[in-house]
């Protein structure tokens, strides 16, 4: 059976899929339940760095894992 990528092309796809996982995981929270009180743990370094950059890197991951030539 032929498929369209390589075996190291999918294994590359779910490696980033995974980092693109992470990193809206790390996203996740710091809200408040009451509007009247404010909570600083919205702008934390993981939630506006961390995460993001995770983010991002999973998708530079996908496209490698897209642009890269099977080997033969």
């Amino acid at each position: 059976m032929q498929f369209a990528f390589g075996r190291e092309n999918y294994r590359l796809m779910f490696i980033g899929l995974g980092v693109i996982a992470l990193g809206f995981i790390l996203m996740v929270g710091g809200g408040s339940d009451d509007p009247n009180v404010f909570n600083d743990a919205m702008f934390n370094f993981r939630r506006l760095t961390l995460a993001p950059l995770l983010i991002l890197a999973g998708y530079v991951i996908e496209i490698i894992a897209i642009m890269k030539k099977p080997r033969d």
